[in-house]
């Protein structure tokens, strides 16, 4: 799959003169200092994209990334960006290390248990701020949400597409 990454999501105005206060959706929110531009759309969806933004300068706090776009330099302004997310595209995306790999790769897997049970494909994959969680759909139409952490996911097989469970208890 290719296209973009979300990156963050801007929470709210920071200060008078136009920044932005931005809740990374990246692993490495270090990745904003690299970054000259960012696309923005006022919700979660890439097809909404509506132009680019110009990073002028970054800063850390709490967790939090301060952006500042050029052009945008009062609270008003930087306000029509609150609940938008921020988007890079495939080509800025930080190279993978060995055995790492995009979760997004894993839209439509194949799904089976630790005993071998077929549980179905991967329909969406939601992000909750402490970890991912698949949303798995069966040959019913019955759909199953899985976290992933590591008492969970067993096996992520990238080069089969298949994601190896283990069902823990109150799952399905």
């Amino acid at each position: 799959m290719a296209g973009r990454f979300r990156v963050g999501v801007v929470t709210s105005v920071h200060g008078v003169k136009g920044a932005v206060k931005v809740y990374p959706t990246t692993d490495r929110p270090e990745r904003f200092e690299k970054l000259e531009q960012v696309e923005f759309s006022p919700n979660d969806r890439e097809e909404d994209i509506r132009g680019v933004l110009k990073i002028a300068s970054v800063q850390y706090m709490q967790g939090m990334v301060i952006l500042r776009f050029k052009d945008v330099n009062s609270a008003d302004i930087a306000g029509r960006f609150k609940g938008g997310s921020l988007w890079i595209p495939d080509s800025a995306a930080v190279p993978l290390e060995e055995d790492e790999f995009y979760i997004r790769d894993f839209l439509d897997a194949s799904v089976v248990t630790d005993d071998g049970r077929d549980l179905g494909t991967v329909t969406d994959i939601l992000e909750t701020g402490a970890n991912f969680v698949l949303e798995v759909t069966d040959l019913r139409g019955k759909q199953i949400f899985l976290p992933v952490i590591k008492e969970c996911i067993l096996d992520m097989d990238q080069m089969n597409h298949r994601i190896t469970i283990h069902l823990m208890e109150g799952l399905e």
